[in-house]
């Protein structure tokens, strides 16, 4: 009666086109990890102006955005300003941000007050994407 199972030589095998089909894979998983971590930050960042916008439009004020790699901040200018909006930043997705001005302010109509063509640019690994606010205050991507 033959025995079933496999031998020692035919297992290793196995095993070792499994590491080189692995080793092959490692590379492009990461750098779509990268560019999904990246979309998502970037779809929080303009997530955030949009409602920070909406939020100037809707209190009838002026709304500086203050946007660093830790946190994105929009507050409500008066005589006693106040926190409008505080979300994370993208650097709680590993995503570097890189801005041409950390601080813009949008108006009660929702124009942006010098902030035209303020960059945003959003990193991880070989992933980028940027964010442009043009003199409107409108948002591209």
């Amino acid at each position: 009666m033959p025995q079933r199972g496999w031998t020692l030589v035919e297992v290793a095998l196995v095993l070792a086109l499994s590491a080189i089909l692995g080793m092959m894979l490692v590379p492009s998983f990461a750098r779509w990890a990268d560019r999904l971590a990246v979309w998502s930050a970037a779809n929080d960042v303009e997530a955030f102006y949009h409602a920070a916008r909406l939020g100037a439009i809707t209190q009838g004020g002026t709304v500086r955005l203050e946007l660093t790699p830790d946190r994105l901040r929009a507050v409500l200018e008066s005589e006693a300003d106040s926190v409008l909006l505080a979300w994370p930043g993208p650097s709680e997705r590993g995503v570097s941000l890189v801005t041409s001005r950390p601080l813009i302010r949008l108006s009660s109509n929702g124009l942006g007050l010098g902030a035209a063509n303020t960059k945003w640019l959003l990193l991880r690994g070989t992933a980028g994407e940027s964010l442009t606010v043009s003199r409107l205050g409108r948002l591209k991507r």
